[in-house]
């Protein structure tokens, strides 16, 4: 299996967001599968069996190249922080052992380790990226990760009192690369609220533009519909359309009134009062027309 080069988000965020420096370093020793259990933080939400395969196989052909990261729980036991589907792989592979680096890391540092490990990988969906991205955020804010978007829309607000908060956020969005945050909270960002059914698509490879569009939609059944239409190559133009149809034309009210004032019948059946009233309105409309 052919392998790009990583970018070195970690290396760009270092010295901003704690817990990052480990990932560009060297194995120092390995560890039992055995002793290994899936971190708590992973943003990954699925491991597909074709994908596990072939990095099973080049694990058999060349190994781990790249050391798992893990902290230790006790008793002989290590929590993995990032590496997980290398772990999965080597056991499918039949490795017994697998190279890592072993910190001592708190939740927080676990947590933003986990994120900048999945960012840097190459299959990433939209809603792990989102994810991963969201937990940057909101340790380089210090708040909550489910605080975080609703902090960054209110820097916005007032970006003129928190300086120091935007500049943080500036250079880990520039280390992270696609996005400014300002784009990302007004974007993609919403994609971590959309329908159970929706972002199971947009991890099947849906465009989460058409995502969000669809997302809208509250009827699941009419959703499953656009849905089907969406990964059928709809546009996000027509389904805006199908989701919220323009509205009708107003209708032209001086049409019908120009038909009643033209008919013979409808002007005598008026008394004189009303007639005289008539007259009144019409010479102050066409005063109007001729101004």
């Amino acid at each position: 299996m052919t392998r790009r080069p990583r970018p070195a988000i970690g290396s760009r965020l270092s010295g901003l967001v704690a817990g990052v420096d480990a990932l560009a370093e060297p194995a120092a020793t390995t560890l039992p599968t055995d002793a290994l259990t899936p971190g708590v933080f992973q943003p990954r939400t699925s491991f597909p069996e074709d994908r596990l395969e072939e990095l099973a196989r080049s694990i058999q052909e060349q190994g781990v190249l790249q050391p798992l990261l893990v902290r230790p729980l006790g008793a002989g036991a290590y929590e993995i922080v990032a590496g997980e589907r290398r772990w999965r792989a080597a056991r499918r592979a039949g490795l017994s052992s697998v190279p890592v680096l072993i910190r001592a890391l708190n939740d927080h540092e676990a947590r933003i380790a986990a994120a900048i490990e999945n960012l840097q990988r190459q299959d990433l969906n939209v809603i792990e990226e989102v994810r991963a991205k969201l937990q940057v955020a909101a340790a380089t804010l210090g708040v909550p990760e489910g605080e975080a978007v609703a902090r960054m829309f209110a820097l916005e607000r007032h970006a003129e009192q928190q300086a120091p908060a935007i500049a943080d956020l500036d250079r880990a969005f520039a280390a992270l690369g696609r996005e400014t945050w300002n784009s990302f909270i007004r974007n993609r960002a919403a994609v971590l609220n959309l329908p159970d059914d929706v972002q199971d698509a947009v991890r099947g490879g849906l465009d989460y533009r058409k995502a969000l569009v669809v997302g809208r939609v509250e009827d699941a059944q009419r959703r499953r519909e656009l849905l089907m239409m969406a990964q059928g190559g709809e546009t996000v133009q027509n389904l805006r359309a199908l989701v919220s149809p323009a509205p009708a034309a107003p209708q032209d009210s001086w049409a019908p009134l120009g038909k009643r004032l033209a008919d013979r019948k409808t002007l005598a059946s008026l008394d004189e009062a009303k007639r005289r009233k008539l007259d009144r309105l019409l010479r102050q409309v066409q005063a109007l027309l001729g101004e």
